[in-house]
């Protein structure tokens, strides 16, 4: 399983920055920096439509090299065009190519809030993201158990980070609730990367009013859109449909009003 291998690989990962800076160097370096109060989910709930959280994704495992010519700074400009209300920004490097620079870099220049994309697996990750900067983690209920999730959220809480809270199936969204505030059901079964886009209005009844609810993976055309707007969801994460295009803004405008 492919969920499970990206697991591993980010384990390593985050044992190799800590020998790079220490926990405790990084605790120190986070009481040195300027923090900002977190505005994700602010962000999500500005308007009266569905939010668009647009994602800088360079390359997934199921779809390999999604956009040759990656610019993460320039697809950050591009979306600040573009009326979306946060960005999606993958920092796992070995299947996605991200970086977890990316965040610093865009948060130095743009205001939007910014999810840190990734397999969030150690509470070391968590401080990583708000020294640099981001408004909001994610939080996959397929790779945590009840207590990781508990002690993650909470962790996150407590130094102002939002939490995107990821789910698949009925029981993850059903133990995602007990802590979750910003509820992302993914259209895209993590064990097949099969996608069908009728997963998040079956899970839809499941979530609590109150709960933003946000629906990622398998949105890439207008009527897509249409169709989470008949749902009443708060927002929906979409990458691949633009970073495949040369033109940002129309993809997103495409996406959101039609051509």
């Amino acid at each position: 399983m492919i969920l499970d291998k990206i697991i591993a690989s980010t384990k390593i990962r985050v044992a190799k920055a800590k020998e790079n800076l220490s926990p405790s160097g990084l605790l120190k370096a986070l009481d040195k920096a300027e923090l900002k109060a977190p505005n994700f989910k602010n962000g999500l709930m500005s308007i009266d439509d569905v939010s668009i959280i647009a994602e800088i994704k360079k390359a997934s495992p199921s779809k390999g090299l999604i956009r040759g010519d990656f610019d993460h700074m320039k697809i950050a400009k591009e979306y600040d065009k573009c009326n979306i209300q946060a960005m999606s920004v993958l920092t796992e490097p070995e299947y996605f190519k991200g970086n977890i620079e990316f965040v610093k870099d865009i948060k130095s220049k743009f205001s939007i809030p910014v999810l840190r994309k990734d397999f969030t697996v150690d509470e070391y990750q968590i401080y990583e993201a708000k020294l640099y900067g981001a408004d909001a983690i994610l939080l996959i209920m397929a790779a945590l158990t009840d207590a990781e999730y508990k002690k993650f959220h909470a962790l996150a809480d407590s130094i102002g980070l939002d939490v995107l809270v990821e789910t698949h199936n009925e029981e993850e969204v059903k133990r995602a609730v007990e802590y979750g505030r910003i509820i992302g059901v993914n259209n895209r079964n993590l064990q097949t990367f099969d996608e069908d886009i009728t997963t998040c209005e079956r899970l839809l009844p499941l979530i609590p009013a109150g709960k933003v609810k946000v629906a990622e993976s398998a949105i890439r055309k207008h009527s897509d859109f249409e169709y989470l707007r008949g749902l009443k969801f708060d927002a929906a994460l979409i990458g691949e449909a633009f970073m495949r295009e040369k033109d940002i803004k129309k993809a997103v405008d495409n996406l959101r009003y039609g051509n």
